[in-house]
């Protein structure tokens, strides 16, 4: 009978009900967590929001097919990481409102406990009289007194710092929630006076691509939904142009090497509303305008190397930083360096300009054709500078290559200097917008102020039981680094036992 009844009120369970229940269990904020700790080590695994091209020519376009089927390479974005997200935020909204009303556990009612401390308490009257007005003497507030039990707390509020915590997690994941929906990003290269212009907004966000799902959805060929559709036609107009006035670098010369001290640019923005405004970007000072925050990310470098013939020039050839070129007038393969140019900073002396001049490096042209035979060793050249040219006859190696020419070349390639000319720099920043930011920050910062309360400051709680006889049993608890639990115990005994 009693297993009949049973069922049937499990029949009768309230699926509103069922539901708040099941998210304010603990298991499912376990569980959540775990999933999402699994899917950020993928994520950390397989880069991720990088372009199709950059993948293909990493893995191949096999498996970079099979990698995006299966969506590893946009995880952080997708609908089932947002759709974690929501499920977190839910179940901390239901559990901050459950603690909120007082209905948790914790608390010792019945018996006490054995590791109780025995008092016995003094002085006429009412015990339990005797024992309030001795708790709210010393700062301690009365939670509750009933049933020959009383409960009292001094400090900070317990279930307050918990729901300061459970706060700043739903923060946190409301403003990741809204990044996942609306962030987008990219760089820009910007050469000294020419003006770069910059979208505000991008039609490939999640927002947008959520809204034209919505709006797709149909049910028996209606589209209850297309409101939801984002209207981009305007996107490409919201924009802002940016020009590069100077770009400042900056170096350090310690033991014997230059270090990169700072990247500075010097820039004219001119923002939707046709205001311009010079600005400075440098590393770990960004720029904000317009929605978009711009770092200083890198730089590019150009130069020319001009080929010299008894000081008149028979060759010019456009170089970049890192980047390999050849020469008509000299076989094999040159490479050059970070182009080091500005202010040169360097102890017990005044900053200085730098001669710009950087690192050049030729591999001679392969001795056979033999594809078995070891290929022939980078030579180091030396700087190639503004002032110093770079003599090639110096070297043994090209003497040789030049030897098994025949005696006109020969004369001819003795007498051939490089030199560097044309110094050119660009500014490189990567920008982002990202409006779920300024969220994160009020989170972190809410989180570390519960964590400080917490940590610190001492909270008290106590509850005792007054028995039948004058003896009493007492649980003291405290937490926080700056309390002294001991002391407060022992002084708190002794002023019921008085």
């Amino acid at each position: 009978m009693n297993g009949t009844t049973e069922k049937k009120r499990r029949s009768r369970v309230n699926p509103l009900g069922w539901l708040i229940r099941e998210f304010t269990r603990i298991r499912l904020t376990v569980w959540l967590l775990i999933v999402m700790g699994i899917t950020m080590i993928v994520g950390s695994i397989f880069p991720q929001g990088y372009g199709a091209e950059t993948y293909i020519s990493s893995w191949g376009e096999a498996r970079y097919l099979m990698y995006a089927k299966l969506g590893l390479l946009n995880l952080f974005h997708s609908k089932y990481f947002l759709a974690l997200g929501i499920i977190l935020l839910l179940n901390l909204v239901f559990c901050s409102v459950v603690r909120l009303s007082g209905r948790r556990a914790g608390t010792h009612s019945g018996e006490a406990p054995d590791y109780a401390r025995k008092l016995r308490i003094g002085g006429s009257g009412s015990r339990a009289d005797r024992a309030c007005n001795v708790l709210t003497s010393r700062g301690y507030r009365i939670l509750s007194d009933s049933g020959g039990t009383i409960t009292a707390r001094r400090g900070p509020w317990p279930e307050g710092v918990s729901l300061l915590y459970h706060i700043a997690m739903a923060i946190a994941i409301v403003g990741f929630i809204i990044s996942a929906l609306f962030s987008f990003e990219g760089d820009v290269t910007l050469w000294p006076g020419e003006p770069v212009e910059v979208a505000t907004t991008d039609a490939g966000t999640g927002a947008v691509g959520l809204g034209n799902a919505l709006a797709d959805w149909s049910v028996g060929g209606a589209h209850p939904l297309a409101f939801a559709r984002v209207d981009t036609t305007d996107f490409p107009d919201r924009k802002i142009a940016i020009t590069l006035d100077e770009f400042v670098t900056e170096w350090e010369w310690h033991n014997d090497k230059h270090y990169p001290k700072d990247w500075l640019s010097h820039l004219t923005v001119l923002d939707e509303n046709g205001t311009t405004r010079p600005v400075m970007v440098e590393v770990n000072r960004p720029l904000r305008v317009a929605g978009l925050t711009f770092y200083q990310m890198a730089y590019e470098q150009t130069f020319d190397v001009a080929v010299l013939r008894d000081g008149e020039e028979i060759e010019r050839v456009a170089a970049q930083s890192y980047a390999p070129f050849t020469l008509e007038s000299i076989p094999g393969m040159f490479s050059s360096g970070t182009l080091r140019v500005g202010t040169l900073f360097e102890k017990y002396r005044d900053p200085r300009p730098m001669v710009p001049h950087t690192p050049l490096r030729w591999t001679p042209p392969a001795e056979s054709d033999d594809p078995d035979a070891p290929p022939p060793e980078r030579m180091e050249l030396g700087d190639l500078s503004l002032e110093t040219p770079i003599v090639m006859s110096q070297f043994e190696e090209y003497m040789t290559l030049v030897d098994a020419a025949d005696a006109e070349e020969n004369e001819e390639a003795d007498e051939l200097t490089l030199m560097l000319e044309s110094p050119y720099e660009a500014s490189i920043l990567t920008y982002r917008h990202d409006p779920g930011v300024p969220l994160l920050y009020v989170a972190i910062t809410l989180f570390l102020i519960g964590l400080a309360i917490r940590t610190y400051w001492p909270s008290y709680r106590v509850q005792l039981w007054l028995s039948d006889s004058h003896e009493v049993h007492m649980v003291f608890r405290a937490t926080g680094m700056l309390g002294e639990p001991e002391d407060v115990e022992d002084e708190l005994s002794e002023a019921l036992e008085g």
